[in-house]
């Protein structure tokens, strides 16, 4: 076991924000990609921007500033200017484990700007946190990634259970 160490997230993931391409809704050809803004999916359109994992961390426009915007993204996505892309250094860290990492973090410190709260790139790059090696990383990772899918299930489950609630009472009281 080794202890964690402090590290930017320069040194520990790469940003691909030069990819990004925003589209007015009427501009947008429907299609499966999802098309991710500032606080996620946005519409669904045809293309893609950047095709793998990344971590998406609001830029401006975030709705929530005690809960900042940070989402891990798989496979093909389409990524407006409001969302910074991440991607994590294969030999220095794990995707997952930034993507919490980061959500986990205090980001109003780091925001410019007034009505409309904006984190900087150069100013993200240089956010500190404490990492583990990345095995470890790997773990938590996983760990939280169960923990998110879990959570999600029960709130299916609690959904269909409050409809069939409703369900028994409307056919109780007719």
């Amino acid at each position: 076991m080794f202890a964690w160490e402090q590290r930017k997230v320069s040194e520990l993931a790469d940003r691909y924000d030069n990819l990004r391409v925003p589209i007015t809704a009427s501009e947008r050809v429907a299609g499966e990609t999802p098309y991710y803004g500032a606080n996620g999916i946005q519409d669904y359109v045809e293309g893609f921007t950047h095709n793998g994992e990344f971590v998406l961390v609001a830029e401006d426009g975030a709705n929530d500033l005690q809960n900042y915007p940070v989402q891990y993204v798989d496979g093909k996505v389409w990524v407006n200017n409001h969302a910074h892309v991440l991607q994590a250094k294969e030999e220095r860290a794990d995707n997952k484990f930034l993507t919490n990492a980061l959500k986990h973090t205090n980001i109003e410190p780091y925001l410019v700007g007034g009505g409309r709260a904006k984190l900087n790139a150069d100013v993200m790059m240089k956010i500190n946190f404490k990492v583990p090696t990345l095995p470890e990383q790997v773990q938590i990772g996983k760990f939280f990634d169960n923990l998110d899918h879990t959570i999600t299930l029960h709130d299916q489950k609690l959904n269909l259970l409050k409809l069939v609630k409703q369900s028994l009472l409307q056919n109780m009281f007719i």
